[in-house]
């Protein structure tokens, strides 16, 4: 008779995982390692992963969903900020949330940056998606009136997207906490007296 998967066991060995591979990488990492942290037998991993780097995409994968519910595109945004002010106060506040997020995270990201594998598809289309939502949010402020319309909404969703994301890299090299607020007020403010 075959064992089933326990959803507990594999959300266990997930957290496991996720933190053996933000200490040691996905190459250093070993399951035995996983199992011990998870208190599971090597058996309980391989009932719910074929292999540690199985259990990597699906860390990643549960990683990217979590980052991509911190942006959303318009159309999946329940109230959109009506005034410039709404606006800036709105981006202020989902931009603190999601380097909030990225600083929690920062090994994980690490890796993510560093490592080639399987899971390399996975960033590129995260990758796509967040720049077409760039793209979604430059657009609508533009139909708004809050944006430029005589800049290409293609290339300010480029450099939103490439300097916010360049901001995150240099955040996740730092040992210690830096000012987050403060960088993402000025690159904001930046960003609205180029585009605005």
């Amino acid at each position: 008779m075959s064992r089933t998967a326990d959803p507990t066991a594999k959300i266990a060995l997930l957290r496991a995982a996720e933190a053996v591979f933000a200490e040691k990488g996905l190459t250093s990492a070993r399951i035995e390692e996983i199992t011990k942290r998870a208190r599971l037998s090597k058996g309980a991993f391989y009932l719910h992963f074929e292999s540690k780097e199985v259990a990597f995409r699906q860390v990643v994968e549960s990683f990217l969903a979590r980052c991509r519910a911190c942006m959303l595109s318009p159309e999946e945004t329940d109230r959109l900020p009506g005034t410039l002010a709404e606006v800036i106060a709105f981006f202020h506040q989902r931009d603190l949330e999601t380097y909030e997020f990225l600083w929690q995270n920062r090994a994980i990201v690490a890796i993510l940056q560093t490592c080639g594998g399987d899971h390399v598809y996975l960033m590129r289309a995260f990758h796509d998606e967040m720049s077409s939502n760039s793209r979604a949010w430059v657009e609508l402020w533009q139909k708004k009136g809050f944006f430029r319309s005589d800049v290409s909404a293609e290339i300010a969703a480029a450099l939103l997207s490439g300097a916010y994301s360049e901001l995150a890299g240099r955040m996740i090299s730092m040992s210690t906490k830096p000012p987050i607020e403060e960088w993402l007020r000025q690159a904001q403010s930046t960003f609205i007296h180029a585009l605005g």
